[in-house]
């Protein structure tokens, strides 16, 4: 574990950053940040709850997290071709 809680909070940061949002409007910025971080307790949730729960990852275990990369990494590619 960390010392700071702040991980997502850092990564926010760095997200406002790559998007070139950093001189938008507060308001959006406060959207796109609640946003940010819904997805990534939306995410951490999934996890916990479909994850085997031993100490060693599981195949099953290995196959969701590829599957979810897959996912995200498709989402990606369609935002970059403007599709999504």
């Amino acid at each position: 574990m960390t010392d700071s809680p702040r991980m997502l909070a850092r990564e926010f940061d760095t997200f406002v950053e790559a998007v070139g949002i950093a001189d938008a409007p507060a308001s959006q910025k406060r959207e796109m940040r609640r946003a940010f971080f819904a997805g990534a307790r939306a995410y951490s949730g999934f996890i916990m709850r479909h994850a085997s729960g031993g100490d060693e990852p599981t195949a099953e275990d290995l196959a969701m997290m590829e599957a979810l990369e897959v996912e995200m990494a498709a989402f990606l590619d369609d935002m970059m071709k403007g599709r999504a």
